[in-house]
């Protein structure tokens, strides 16, 4: 989350969009800075120039790799942000002018999907570490998670639980209606004409950090078509806001 006042817009970030690349464009060409501009970003770092240097020696912040809190979901509340909470804490105006990413529906999901099954392993190690076999838990993670339509499944049927509800929060909940938003697959051409429009430097090229080995293809090709529809008619706002994003460069 980027609040810049001394440039009058803010930006809000959408988990698994690309947001932390965003927010690195911005602060990098100096569009957030000083005393009138506040900023959060994951971790226990002081600025911006800190965990970009934490990035650059640490693997681009490969997920397997990262320390709690770089990754646990309780360290990402003032990231992760909505514009609306920002309007209702009184720290922006409701017509501020804001940025952010959008990620195709399917896309957003299967990355969500790979960073569950990342984080069940993790927590997997650490029970065997501990205890010499898995717990009871992780083999109820290890069944829901085994195939993309079985989390579909397990998801679709706890969408009333709280947990359930905040993960798979719509990423046009992040956003007001009047947002900016570029797409994912798009964010270093949005980003730098918006740059260049204020007047800064944008860089050459691309800031991809947090950015996995991760491809989508066989997560969706693993949905049927009944799956695929029943999310798409979730988050057909998303998709509607990513198709309108995508079409400006493509």
């Amino acid at each position: 989350m980027i609040i810049s006042n001394s440039n009058n817009f803010v930006v809000t970030r959408a988990p698994k969009t690309g947001g932390t690349s965003l927010a690195m464009y911005i602060l990098q060409a100096g569009l957030a800075d000083g005393e009138k501009d506040r900023y959060e970003l994951e971790g226990n770092f002081n600025t911006w120039q800190e965990f970009k240097a934490f990035s650059d020696a640490n693997n681009n912040l490969e997920y397997t790799q990262l320390p709690p809190e770089l990754y646990k979901t309780e360290h990402f509340k003032k990231v992760n942000v909505t514009f609306q909470e920002l309007v209702d804490s009184g720290e922006i105006a409701s017509d501020m002018p804001c940025l952010g990413v959008i990620r195709h529906p399917l896309d957003w999901i299967s990355s969500l999907f790979y960073y569950a099954n990342a984080r069940r392993k993790i927590m997997a190690e650490k029970s065997i570490a501990e205890h010499g076999e898995l717990t009871d838990n992780d083999k109820l993670l290890a069944e829901r998670y085994a195939t993309p339509e079985s989390a579909h499944d397990f998801i679709f049927s706890n969408l009333s639980t709280p947990l359930i509800q905040n993960i798979l929060k719509p990423q046009t909940d992040y956003y007001p209606e009047h947002a900016q938003l570029f797409n994912f697959e798009n964010v270093h051409e949005h980003a730098c004409k918006f740059i260049s429009d204020k007047g800064k430097n944008a860089p050459e090229t691309k800031i991809e950090l947090r950015k996995s080995s991760h491809d989508p293809t066989e997560y969706i090709a693993g949905l049927s078509d009944y799956y695929k529809e029943r999310a798409l008619r979730l988050y057909e706002k998303d998709l509607i806001a990513w198709e309108k994003a995508y079409a400006v460069y493509n």
